[in-house]
Parts: structure tokens; C-alpha cells; sequence
């Protein structure tokens, strides 16, 4: 099969027992192996060259089968392995060869003798050791070492390079006769494309020599990698007992079949097509991956080893050309790549043919992203960071995209471009367009660490706040001005921007001027953190004539609207405070076209401020409708939600909130998420579902932690304290009151909603004037700042409650008639609410017939909670009526109500009749616990404290004060006068 090449790359069965066991789809190879060994006719030898690309498992065949020729036909194995390091050593390859562990020593020594009287022979040639006849070593030094290859050179041959001498080529031929009269002889050269010319030339003379002796030469080599002389490609070609056999990189059953060696089964079969891609079919890559797996699940330090591996056994440029296409990604055309390295074309040309015919690239790209990542990670970090900064000019001098660019620069952690920090900007911008927020984060931060000049880095700082808020408003925090800074000038002067003064006669001593801050005002992030006066002040600022702080460019008046929205929201006290005192003046956006999504602005605000604006609810459905969640929409949406919400419309509030917080998912914001699942858990309160509440609300703190929340914590807690103390876990509610709350939060409206929770938690404690303290401070502050809307936070009913159980009903009656001529929508929850009180303050004929009312108007608001109330109400009023069968139908269906929010059914706010009439014996009536309950209970101890000191529930306390009441026909407050 003389100059004849076979392709090897079906799979087959693989022989047991040795290293060729582990070699997979070399069946073929194997086979043409044993062909080649056996004999062809004429010949007694064999000479074969395994080709192919680099990391098809070339030097794995030829030891596995120089090893198992060496056991099966006793053959003697000789092996060398060429480098490219040693490709300029003449006979390097043939001094490893003869020194082989296999020959033996005799043999060994005799072809040494032959160097040796060469160079005795021939003055100046050196002996088996490198040292010269004269004395002197090969470098015509003092006798010394030097590499045995330079032993008994005599002659020069192809292409000047030396070679031994006919007498010593003739000794060396000698020796293996005589070596080959006993047993086979197995030459095994791999890599032999690096191998030194003077060895091919010998091994040639050898085998034309030795042609009918059993001689088997073998080598391998990279078949697309030019040899260091044309041996290889045109002699050896001629010699008839050639065969070369091709190794091709594995399929995926293939690939399959080696991971199931490495692997369970059901692993290799689900990472095949994975692993195909990332190794292209090469065992090297293969097993490395293999490795990577075991150790830790994915690609590793195992794989990243392998690419290296793989890439320096190719000749220059080619490790350089896939550090450039990895680095260039979609730009690597041959032109970028050259401009890029400096290389001429056809360098490059030549180095993509190997990398394509490799099968790592595929149409310019390399054929995995984690193969790309292992090239660039196996750089030397400046080296890498150097061809980063490379990338990003080139980019740029192209006109590549800015997110492409950006991230070159990054990675080059370089600030020399004049051009970065527009780059940055324009990437970032990108990416938050795209919901990539922490790559844009990372754009700004590295745009505001380049920053040249004020306005430049005002801008800077002001889309990086305005991004890092959608993460996490904690991290905002460094970015607020100064306090100081933020004080009122005195001197005008002082905030125009300086300039020399003009030269005079006799110049004076002028005042150091006052340096204009470095820091944006910030004004939304200042309100959301409770530093409201701040805030204002800096939309005063930024609406204010003159030029804006830190050199910042002019403001659009209508970027204002998000401001002034956040600050109508949460402070509508300070809003209408400062507009009535002339300090603020709103600038609305006329032009539908300059900010389409804040149309309505206006109107949601006037609603937040004053809560009649007629309009607000149609306002408030097509902000939710026309726009989806965006950095310009976060405001205007939050208000329409208030709207609905504050208008009694908690269902169609509620479909809104969780569209809202499924686009917050989708658009990568905690901060988005957080705020819509807190308002969904008020909404779930408002619907009768308290557990919902609980959940959310949980959720809701869970995302942001108390900084990130700043004055808006108020929301959340409230909703946890309200859900908890509706589902009788008064001390999860107790723990989630304990956690302190800025000071600024009582100012916002997310404080009312605190302090009616926690006046709810109080009355669930029968603490009742703690609980009339915090509904008072909530009524106050509605009443302040004008916005004392029911359907906001119906401070009256609680208050009212709370009198009721302390026996105060004409108190509680002037509560509830205070809150009825309020606006409240007919057919809300609250006026539901307001109903039962007004039936629970109302003598009994007329109780009934609120309570009807009552329950029709819950039952359609769809407040379940409330609901269960007023029924539970009725069953009472419906009892006194004399109406037992229904009343006991009544009370079993406030009970199932009470079911579905996963709780006991709610107290009656009007008292129960005694069971049986007369006047009751304190001592006969009352057990020894319910004693003892009753005596802390009149010593003005609360539910909590009693169930501290009798090591019991608070759900016990209260079901013995509840029996108390009954069996004594007293309220709480009568308890010291009913015991004695």
C-alpha cells in the first residue's frame, strides 16, 4: 500500500486488555497497524505515518501500539519524541533512539563506539559525550557537556545539516542486523514533523538499508504542520512499505463512547452533544472535559489546560490568531484579526485554515464560547488586558457597537481613551434598555472612574444612581450629596461659576469663592430615603432659574414630573406645604410628544395631594394600560395604583400590581419587584385575604433590607403587622414592631398605613388605648395634610373599635358619624366597614338592618375578612332578635368565611348576650386559671403581659377573657369592681 493514505474515523470494537482499550473509533487504525506489521509482500518491514490534526489522539495509538507489539511479538521497541524546542539539535531524535530503555546495553554501547571513532577520526568532531578529539567540547570550550545529539557528525546532508558518517552509518546498520536476527524491531518516532533533519536522513538510510529485515518504522505527525525538511513530505514517499493512516477528531458516538468510560451511562449520554461542540471530537479535549465533571460539574481548570495544549502544539501564529478571534468574537474577519496581531494575511490565512480543519472554527468563530474563554484565560493578565485595550480601539475605528466596545474596555482596565467615558455611557444606556442592570451598573461605575470634568461626571453620577435603584437604593446612598452641600447659599455669587476678575491698578484681596458641589442633587433618591426637605429643596434647584448644581446640563422641566410624583406620594404634607407657601412651582409637560408615558401626571397628583380629583380613576387606568414598567413609568404607575387603591378599587388595583410585578421579574429589578409586591400585599388586605398579605409582604422585606427601603418601609411592615395580627400571630407581629424605623417614615403615607397596623395589632392585644394613641397619630397627620380620605386609612373605625371594647359607646358612635359625611365610594369596603360600626354603635332594633347593609356591600367589595365580621356582627343582632336557628346559621357561615384566610373566626364587635340571665357569683362562676387571668387583667396587665407571666398563648388569654366577659356580664374595665 505503498504512498497510500487511510481515513480512520469509524467507530469499531477496540481490542481488551492494554492501553489500546481506552482508545475509541481506532478499529480501522488498529487494523491497518496489524496489516503493516505482519508484512507486505517484498518487504519485511514496515513504515507508516499516523497523520492527522492536533489532539486526535495520534501519540496515544502509537504508544498503545508500540506497547502491545513489545508484549504480543517481543518486539524490541525503540521511541523518540521530537520537539519543537529541539528541532535545531542535528541527531536528537537518534540519540533517544539509541538510548532507548528496550535496546540493550551492549548494543547500545557498540553504535556509541561507532560515533566515538568517527570523531576520533576526524579532528574537531565530537564524541558520543560531546566532548571534541583535541580536548575541547563542541563549542571549542574546555572539555564539558553539551547535548549528545552533536556525537560523530562527519558529513553535511540536506539542507547543510549534518549527519553521520558512511562508517558510522554503517556501524549503526551493523548493530541493528544483528538486533533484528532475533526479534522485530520497532522504531517509534512521535511528532516527527519537529524532528531535526539529520535524523530523518539517517532513519532513511536505515530503512532503504534494512528493507527486507523485520524493521518497522513508525511515526506521527501533524498533517497540516510543514516539516522542518521535505523528508517526510518527498522521500520517505518513494519507499514501497509506506502507509499513511489519517486520524479523524471522534463523533458523537464517539464522544459518547469515551465519556461512558469516564462516566455513568445516563451522564454520557446527556453531556455528548454538549461535549461535541466544546472539543470538537478531540480525545484531549474530551477527557478533559470528562475530568472537569467529576470534579466539578462543568468545564474547569481541566479543559482551560487542554485548549492551551491543544493551541501550542501549532505552530505560530496560531495560538495568537485564536486569542484574537476569541477576543474579537463576531468582528474576527482575517482583515481584523491582522490589523489586530500586526500579521501579514497570509500568515493569518494559514493559521485559520489549521484552527477550521481542527474543527475548532467554524465560519470565523471558535466553536464554543467555553473553548473562546479557555484561550483568553490562558493569557497572561496583562498580555490579556493589552489585547482588550487593542480590541477596543480597533472596535471603535470600525464603529462597532458601544456594548461591544465597552466591554473591551473593561476588560482592559484602561483610562487613557478620550472617547470612553461617552462609550460607556451609550452602552450602558443599551444594556438597561435590554434589562441588563448590572452590566449597564458596571458601564456607569466604569464611566464615572473616567470622568472628566463636572457636568460630565454629574451626568455620570446621575443615570448610575438612577440604575443602581433598580437594584438595591442602598447602594444610592453614596451618591446623595452632602448635607452641607445641600445648605442654602447665602452669597449668590457663590453658585455662578468663578471666574477671574479682571485686572486693575491696585488689585485687592478677593473672597475664596465657594466650590460648586461635584454632586447632583438627586432629588428622587433623597425623598425615597427619607431626606425630604433635601429633596425639595433640590426640585426647587433644578426649577429654579440659573445654572443646575455641579455644572449639570439644563433640565427637561418635564423630567421633573418623576419627583414631583415620588413626592406627592410619599409626602403630601411637605408637597402642599411648600406649594402653597410659593416655594415649589410645578412645571408640567404640555406636549403630549416630549413624555408620553407621564401623561395624566398631573392628575394622579392632585389626587395624591388633595383626593378629588374627579378624573384620577380613568387617569390611573390608562397610565396602567398605554405603557409597560420602565426607570420613566416606576412613578406614574405607583400613583395609579395609590388611586385605585385610595378610590376603594382593590380588585382592579390588585390586576394591575400583578402585572407589574411580573414585569418587574422580567426587567431585572429587586427594587420594581419589591415595591409592587408590597403594594399587592395592602391589595390582598383590602381583598380579605390575609394570609396572601403575610406572604407577600415577607417576601417583599425579604427583597430589600431596611436601607434599600428607606421611608417606604412603612408599606411593607404595615401589611406584615396587619396580616399577622389578623391571623392571631400577635408575636410575629410584636417581632416585626420591634424592628426601628427611620424617623422620616412617620412623615410619609407609608406611616399612616404603619400606624394603623400597628393600632390593629394593639386592639388584637387588647392593648386599647396603646391601639387609640396610634389610630389618633394616624387621624392627625391625615387631617394635617389634608388628605383625610377613609378609603386612605379609615383611622375613625379602628378607634372606634377600640372604644367599644372599653365600654365607650357614645365615643365611638361620635367617631363613626364623623367619618360618614366623608367622601367614601357606596359600594367600597369601607363604607362596608363603616356600616357594622355604625350598626355596632346603634341601639338593637336598628342594628339589624344596618348589618344587612353592611354584608351586602362587603360581599360585593369582596372583602372576605370584613365579610366574616359583619356576619359575625349579625349572628349577635340576629340573636338578640330572638332569631336563634339563624343566628346559629349565621354564626357557622362567619366561621367558613373566617376559613378562607386561614384563621379563627373574628371576634363580634357586638357583645354577645349572657347565656342565661341574672347576676353571676364571680368565685362560682370562674375556674382557677380564668381567675387568675381575670385578676392580672384587672390590675390593668395586657393580654401579652398575661400570657408571659402564666407561661400560656395570648390565644388562651384571650379565649378566658372571653369566657370572663360572659359568665360575668362586665367589660375589661369592670373587672377590678366585679372581683372586689
Amino acid at each position: 500500500m505503498s504512498g497510500v493514505e487511510r481515513g480512520v474515523g469509524s467507530a469499531g470494537p477496540v481490542e481488551q486488555g492494554d492501553g489500546l482499550a481506552g482508545l475509541v473509533e481506532r478499529a480501522e487504525a488498529l487494523a491497518a497497524l496489524r496489516g503493516a506489521f505482519d508484512g507486505s509482500p517484498g518487504t519485511g518491514g514496515s513504515l507508516v505515518v499516523l497523520s492527522g490534526a492536533v489532539g486526535t489522539g495520534k501519540t496515544a495509538l502509537l504508544r498503545a501500539w508500540a506497547d502491545r507489539i513489545g508484549a504480543d511479538a517481543d518486539a524490541l521497541v525503540l521511541t523518540a519524541t521530537a520537539c519543537r524546542a529541539e528541532r535545531d539539535l542535528p541527531l536528537g531524535v537518534l540519540e533517544q533512539l539509541v538510548r532507548s530503555p528496550g535496546l540493550p546495553p551492549a548494543s547500545a554501547e557498540r553504535a556509541l563506539a561507532w560515533w566515538d571513532e568517527e570523531a576520533s577520526a576526524t579532528p574537531g568532531k565530537t564524541d558520543a559525550n560531546g566532548t571534541s578529539a583535541n580536548g575541547t567540547d563542541a563549542n571549542g570550550t574546555g572539555a564539558g557537556q553539551t547535548g549528545a545529539g552533536q556525537a560523530g557528525v562527519g558529513q553535511t546532508g540536506v539542507g547543510g545539516e549534518p549527519v553521520l558518517a558512511a562508517s558510522a552509518l554503517r556501524g549503526l546498520c551493523e548493530v541493528l542486523r544483528d538486533l533484528l536476527a532475533e526479534r522485530p524491531v520497532v522504531v517509534a518516532v512521535d511528532d516527527a514533523h519537529h524532528a531535526d533533519a539529520a535524523s530523518l536522513q539517517c532513519l532513511l538510510s536505515v530503512v532503504r538499508r534494512l528493507r527486507s529485515a523485520r524493521l518497522h518504522v513508525l511515526f506521527t505527525e501533524y498533517a497540516h504542520q510543514k516539516a522542518q525538511n521535505a523528508l517526510l513530505s518527498s522521500e520517505f514517499l518513494h519507499e514501497p512499505a509506506l502507509r499513511r493512516i489519517r486520524l479523524e477528531p471522534l463523533s458523537k458516538a464517539g464522544v459518547e463512547a469515551l465519556l461512558a468510560r469516564h462516566l455513568d451511562e445516563r451522564t454520557a449520554q446527556d453531556l455528548t452533544p454538549v461535549v461535541h461542540g466544546m472539543s470538537a471530537g478531540h480525545p484531549l479535549l474530551v477527557r478533559a472535559l470528562a475530568e472537569d465533571h467529576r470534579a466539578a460539574g462543568g468545564a474547569g481548570e481541566a479543559y482551560g489546560r487542554a485548549v492551551l495544549s491543544f493551541l501550542y502544539r501549532h505552530e505560530t501564529p496560531v495560538t495568537q490568531v485564536a486569542r484574537a478571534i476569541a477576543a474579537l468574537g463576531a468582528h474576527a474577519g482575517p482583515g481584523q484579526v491582522g490589523r489586530l496581531l500586526d500579521v501579514d494575511a497570509a500568515s493569518v490565512e494559514r493559521a485559520v485554515r489549521q484552527l477550521t480543519v481542527a474543527e475548532v472554527l467554524h465560519e470565523g468563530r471558535l466553536c464554543h464560547p467555553a473553548f473562546a474563554a479557555a484561550v483568553l484565560d490562558g493569557m497572561p493578565p496583562e498580555e490579556r488586558r493589552a489585547l482588550h485595550g487593542r480590541v477596543a480601539d480597533l472596535l471603535h475605528e470600525e464603529g462597532a457597537p458601544a456594548t461591544e466596545v465597552a466591554a473591551h474596555l473593561v476588560a482592559a482596565d484602561r483610562s487613557d481613551a478620550p472617547w470612553a467615558v461617552p462609550v460607556f455611557q451609550e452602552a450602558a444606556q443599551l444594556a438597561l434598555d435590554e434589562d441588563q442592570v448590572e452590566t449597564g451598573v458596571d458601564y456607569l461605575r466604569a464611566a464615572h472612574q473616567r470622568c472628566r470634568g463636572a457636568a460630565q461626571r454629574a451626568a455620570v453620577v446621575g443615570a448610575l444612581a438612577d440604575a443602581e435603584w433598580r437594584l438595591d437604593p442602598a447602594k444610592v446612598l453614596r451618591h446623595l450629596p452632602d448635607p452641607a452641600a445641600m445648605a442654602p447659599q447665602t452669597d449668590p455669587a457663590a453658585l455662578a461659576p468663578h471666574t477671574d476678575p479682571a485686572p486693575t491698578a491696585a488689585p485687592t484681596a478677593a473672597p475664596t469663592p465657594t466650590p460648586i458641589p461635584t454632586t447632583p442633587p438627586l432629588p428622587t433618591h433623597l425623598l425615597w430615603h427619607g431626606r425630604v426637605e433635601e429633596g425639595l429643596d433640590a426640585i426647587g434647584t433644578l426649577t429654579g432659574p440659573g445654572p443646575n448644581p455641579a455644572g449639570a446640563p439644563p433640565m427637561n422641566p418635564a423630567d421633573l414630573d418623576t419627583p414631583w410624583l415620588w413626592g406627592a406620594y410619599l409626602y403630601p404634607g411637605h408637597v402642599k406645604e411648600r406649594l402653597g407657601s410659593g416655594a415649589l412651582s410645578p412645571q408640567r409637560s404640555t406636549p403630549p410628544a416630549v413624555t408620553p408615558e407621564l401623561q395624566g401626571a398631573g392628575t394622579l397628583m392632585n389626587d395624591l395631594l388633595h383626593g378629588g380629583e374627579r378624573d384620577a380613576t380613568e387617569a390611573a387606568e390608562r397610565a396602567l394600560n398605554r405603557y409597560r414598567l420602565g426607570p420613566r413609568t416606576i412613578a406614574v404607575q405607583t400613583a395609579a395604583l395609590a388611586a385605585l387603591t385610595y378610590r376603594d378599587r382593590p380588585h382592579r388595583a390588585a390586576a394591575w400590581c400583578d402585572g407589574l410585578v411580573a414585569q418587574a421579574d422580567e426587567r431585572n429589578s429587586p427594587t420594581w419587584r419589591a415595591l409592587f409586591t408590597a403594594w399587592r400585599a395592602l391589595l390582598h388586605l383590602r381583598q380579605g385575604d390575609p394570609a396572601a398579605a403575610e406572604q407577600r409582604a415577607e417576601t417583599a422585606l425579604a427583597l430589600l433590607g431596611s436601607k434599600g427601603w428607606g421611608a417606604a418601609i412603612g408599606l411593607p411592615l404595615a401589611a406584615a403587622v396587619q396580616a399577622k395580627a389578623a391571623l392571631g400571630d400577635v408575636d410575629g407581629a410584636a417581632a416585626l414592631l420591634e424592628r426601628p424605623v427611620p424617623q422620616a417614615v412617620f412623615q410619609t403615607r407609608t406611616g399612616l398605613h404603619y400606624l394603623a397596623a400597628r393600632g390593629r395589632y394593639h386592639l388584637a392585644t387588647g392593648c386599647h388605648y396603646a391601639a387609640l394613641c396610634d389610630f389618633y397619630a394616624c387621624g392627625t397627620r391625615m387631617s394635617s395634610w389634608g388628605v383625610d380620605l377613609p378609603a386612605l386609612e379609615p383611622w375613625r373605625l379602628g378607634a372606634a373599635e377600640a372604644y367599644l371594647a372599653l365600654g365607650e359607646g357614645l365615643l365611638a358612635r361620635q367617631l363613626v358619624d364623623g367619618q360618614l359625611p366623608l367622601p367614601t365610594p357606596d359600594d367600597g369596603r369601607t363604607w362596608g366597614m363603616t356600616l357594622r360600626l355604625r350598626a355596632a354603635t346603634s341601639p338593637a332594633p336598628a342594628r339589624a338592618e344596618l348589618l344587612d347593609e353592611a354584608v351586602a356591600v362587603l360581599r360585593e367589595s369582596g372583602d372576605t375578612f370584613e365579610l366574616a365580621r359583619a356576619v359575625a356582627d349579625q349572628a349577635v343582632a340576629v340573636r338578640e332578635g330572638g332569631e336563634a336557628e339563624r343566628a346559629r346559621l349565621l354564626a357557622r357561615k362567619a366561621e367558613l368565611l373566617a376559613r378562607r384566610w386561614g384563621s379563627a373566626p373574628a371576634p363580634a364587635t357586638v357583645p354577645e348576650p349572657p347565656e342565661r340571665p341574672g347576676p353571676a357569683t364571680p368565685d362560682a362562676e370562674l375556674t382557677s386559671a380564668e381567675r387568675r387571668v381575670a385578676e392580672l387583667a384587672a390590675e390593668g396587665f395586657t393580654n401579652r403581659e398575661i400570657s408571659r407571666k402564666l407561661c400560656v398563648t395570648v390565644s388562651t388569654v384571650e379565649q378566658h377573657l372571653t369566657r370572663i366577659y360572659r359568665k360575668l356580664d362586665v367589660r375589661r374595665l369592670d373587672l377590678q369592681a366585679a372581683l372586689g
